[in-house]
């Protein structure tokens, strides 16, 4: 499940929005951002307050059109263009004045499985009239305008917070910094929010949760999807949890796109139309140390190629039908280098992250002739234009990558991540590429994160930095990313073990 972060949905919800209808109530998006384009909608789930409301009871009004749920899927294609309206309208009981939670689940091909969180508040407090307003101010309850760098005071595992980019910058040339970076490409938003004790509603609190748990820098991506089939776990006894029963994954054997018309017809995001305002918002307000990484997910060229058409679909078509492959590999790598191009203009890039999955735990999805004929001459074109703007590239893929760690280094990569246990020897890894990489990762995501004990993480954080500290070129972080289903008190003892024990001399 992909929690979309909670400060880019609430740029696009539409605070006060919440109301009662004759015959229920209703809650509405604009979309401030990026035009989107959606070619089927399934599994929809909505919940208020925790309460789950029947999808037959929920209606769509996109741009003043209504789009009725009766089964929970929507196999139509929707534009969902700027400025224009989603309107969600539930038939069932009015609610009761107050604060409210909608919590609303769904799949679609181009983003996959999500989460939108948004609050509300409904009825007196909505509106508060002008005297309770200057009572609010003159009482200091009300909640004081953002202008300026956020600073905030605090200590993590006996360290003060100090984000500080440079920090990960010397890291990433392989030199010794005053401590072990932290690093992770994706923290789910349910453990970031219970880290914070609150949830997380715009930019500031994403910046704070960032600040509180250690790191240098806060991740922002400009939106950019293509298309994709996703499918559910089948659960007809019903003994699955809604967390379980809601988690999506991209299906291997089928896909939208099948042949050079489906190519040629399908509306395909362009560069120019990739929205970069959150990049601008969140410059404005990080503390004076702190960078942004730039994030090129969640699939990048050769991801968002195989998986529109399913892996094994694209497999085929590389023996059978390599014109549609290469079809793909155009329009999606060039609109890559065009969105990279943009993105190194944004302010306060600190270095940018691109995630493009190419191996599993035994080895490379296709043979590497494939990834150096049609993947890394774009590979390429991105690190030249990162090398020529002075910011570090950083590359994530699952698996084995032994067989391209060269060919990557090539591209002008100056980091890896997240090197899983199960799939490389990160001693080794560091003993043969410690002098081009820098290496991110490896705390296990398996076990030790999610079925371990606090203390099993702090043993595994003491080893990571022990043997891979000295020296430089090596940032902490789990061995994927920090799912939903990672213990939360096990997250905060890897970032709390990463202060306690990471400082330059090593000495663990």
């Amino acid at each position: 499940m992909v929690y979309i972060p909670g400060f880019l949905i609430n740029k696009v919800y539409e605070r006060g929005s919440l109301r009662n209808t004759p015959d229920g109530f209703e809650f509405c998006f604009t979309n401030r951002m990026t035009p989107v384009k959606i070619s089927g909608i399934r599994n929809i789930g909505l919940e208020v307050d925790g309460l789950r409301h029947p999808v037959e009871n929920i209606t769509l009004v996109l741009g003043g059109r209504p789009i009725q749920l009766s089964s929970g899927d929507l196999r139509e294609r929707l534009t969902f263009a700027k400025e224009s309206k989603l309107v969600i309208r539930v038939l069932g009981d009015r609610l009761p004045e107050g604060k409210h939670v909608m919590k609303i689940n769904f799949i679609t091909n181009e983003f996959g499985g999500a989460t939108l969180k948004v609050s509300d508040v409904l009825g007196a407090d909505e509106s508060p009239s002008l005297w309770n307003r200057l009572k609010s101010r003159i009482s200091g309850e009300a909640k004081p305008e953002r202008s300026g760098p956020l600073q905030f005071e605090g200590e993590i595992g006996g360290v003060p917070l100090d984000p500080d980019f440079s920090r990960l910058e010397a890291a990433l040339r392989r030199e010794e910094p005053d401590r072990v970076p932290l690093f992770e490409a994706e923290i789910a938003l349910p453990i970031q929010e219970w880290f914070l004790g609150r949830e997380i509603n715009d930019a500031a609190d994403e910046v704070e949760f960032y600040v509180r748990a250690g790191y240098d820098f806060v991740p922002v991506l400009p939106p950019f999807f293509t298309p994709r089939l996703m499918r559910t776990a089948s659960d007809p006894e019903g003994a699955l949890s809604d967390d379980a029963r809601e988690r999506a994954w991209i299906t291997e054997s089928e896909g939208l796109i099948k042949n050079l018309k489906d190519v040629e017809e399908f509306p395909w995001p362009k560069a120019e139309e990739v929205d970069f305002s959150s990049f601008y918002e969140m410059a404005q307000i990080l503390p004076p140390k702190m960078k942004i990484l730039g994030m090129l997910v969640p699939a990048a060229i050769f991801g968002n190629a195989s998986q529109s058409m399913g892996l094994e679909n694209f497999s085929y078509a590389l023996y059978d039908d390599i014109r549609l492959v290469e079809a793909l590999f155009e329009i999606i790598g060039s609109t890559y280098v065009q969105i990279a191009k943009r993105l190194v203009q944004v302010p306060r890039l600190g270095a940018v992250l691109m995630a493009d999955d190419l191996s599993y735990t035994g080895g490379c999805l296709v043979n590497p002739k494939i990834y150096r004929k049609h993947v890394f001459p774009w590979y390429r074109q991105i690190g030249e234009i990162l090398d020529g703007a002075g910011l570090p590239f950083v590359f994530h893929s699952d698996g084995n990558l032994w067989e391209v760690l060269d060919d990557l280094a090539d591209c002008g990569i100056k980091g890896i991540h997240p090197i899983e246990p199960q799939a490389m020897d990160i001693l080794e890894v560091k003993r043969r590429y410690g002098d081009r990489f820098c290496i991110f990762g490896n705390i296990d995501l398996d076990h030790t994160l999610t079925r371990g004990s606090v203390q099993d993480v702090e043993n595994q954080v003491k080893e990571r930095i022990r043997e891979l500290g000295p020296g430089g070129g090596y940032g902490l972080a789990a061995s994927n990313s920090i799912p939903d289903y990672v213990k939360p008190e096990n997250y905060k003892a890897m970032v709390g073990a990463a202060k306690k024990f990471g400082a330059y001399p090593i000495n663990v």
